[in-house]
């Protein structure tokens, strides 16, 4: 199999621009159960993260596959240009992750990729219109999330972050979006240390306060990386519960990538560590989804659960949705087996 979504050789502007040929909904596609997330009923639990659909023709193409939730890609206040090439790139998991050829032939269930975009996003009168579009463009049966991320400024502090988030999810919540997701796995470098948001939990309850106001009864989600301990999930969790309709997690795991010979893969500043996806990180995904699963069983607080996190074969997002979870939400699977969400129909009794 070839990747037949992305292409690594373009930059991201250009691959925004021409959206995969995907093939036509499969004629055979089992219709199946579906399930129910949010208080609505989805044709299927299988969605996309945020990260493959960067707008409504990406949305568009996807849409007819069989996924019920569909999410796009993270989007700001103000326009804000992609890093420069290289920006996915093969990689064997590790810490530090190494640079790896692409394998031939390509197993779609065994890639891991280092990605470092730097959490690009057109103009907000762009992408708000191209959001209204993405909403025509999906069934009833599926739900359009949208990602939003707050815009540190210079001088800025965290009623100034806060605010940046609200306003963002305030215009995508206008725009048409069913879910708004807080992006909470990005990285702040205005402190003495750089940290992601989510590792700050006060600063990330601030944020998710603002956001629930800006918009309402319309359902929130905080996605959330990798985090040092279960005891710092579990108190993270806990202090944004009450403000949420729900989680999505793990975002990627925070990794130096380094060539053969020991350089950065990524060249150019800020660009240390960078996020490693796919296969290589289900392990430490899912023992995270799987300590948040347990601690909502136990009563802590109920809350649905979206699974992310090197789900790239059909048997991974049957897991994660046996264990529990209330969708099972692929990335890297999206870009190199983009028919899993129909493989998942085809093979659910």
């Amino acid at each position: 199999m070839t990747l037949i979504a992305y292409r690594l050789d373009r930059s991201f502007a250009w691959n925004a621009s021409h959206p995969p040929r995907l093939p036509a909904r499969p004629r055979k596609l089992k219709e199946g159960p579906g399930s129910w997330i949010f208080d609505r009923r989805v044709e299927s639990p299988v969605g996309i993260a945020a990260g493959p659909l960067p707008n409504s023709r990406w949305i568009e193409a996807y849409a007819r596959l069989g996924y019920g939730l569909l999410t796009y890609k993270t989007v700001r206040t103000a326009a804000h240009a992609a890093l420069p090439q290289p920006n996915l790139i093969f990689c064997t998991p590790g810490d530090p992750a190494t640079v790896e050829p692409a394998p031939r032939p390509l197993d779609p269930g065994r890639v891991t990729w280092a990605v470092s975009q730097g959490l690009p996003s057109t103009d907000p009168d762009e992408w708000r219109s191209d959001v209204l579009r993405a909403k025509s463009k999906i069934r009833p049966g599926q739900i359009l999330i949208v990602s939003v991320v707050g815009t540190p400024r210079p001088g800025g502090d965290a009623q100034q972050l806060s605010e940046d988030y609200a306003l963002c999810a305030r215009w995508a919540a206008d725009a048409g979006a069913d879910v708004i997701e807080v992006h909470l796995s990005s990285l702040l470098t205005t402190g003495e240390q750089p940290q992601m948001v989510y590792e700050n939990p006060a600063l990330s309850a601030y944020i998710v306060d603002r956001v629930r106001r800006a918009v309402g009864q319309r359902p929130v989600i905080a996605k959330l990386g990798a985090t040092r301990s279960p005891r710092a999930l579990h108190e993270l969790a806990s202090r944004l519960a009450p403000r949420l309709d729900g989680f999505i997690l793990v975002n990627g795991l925070r990794r130096s990538v380094l060539k053969s010979d020991g350089t950065p893969a990524f060249p150019g500043e800020g660009r240390d560590p960078s996020a490693v996806v796919g296969a290589g990180i289900y392990t430490q995904s899912q023992v995270q989804v799987e300590e948040l699963l347990a601690w909502r069983k136990a009563g802590a607080w109920s809350r649905a659960i979206l699974a992310v996190g090197g789900l790239t074969t059909v048997e991974r997002v049957q897991h994660a949705l046996a264990s529990g979870a209330d969708a099972a939400m692929v990335g890297t699977a999206a870009l190199t087996d983009p028919l899993v969400a129909a493989h998942v129909r085809m093979r659910t009794p």
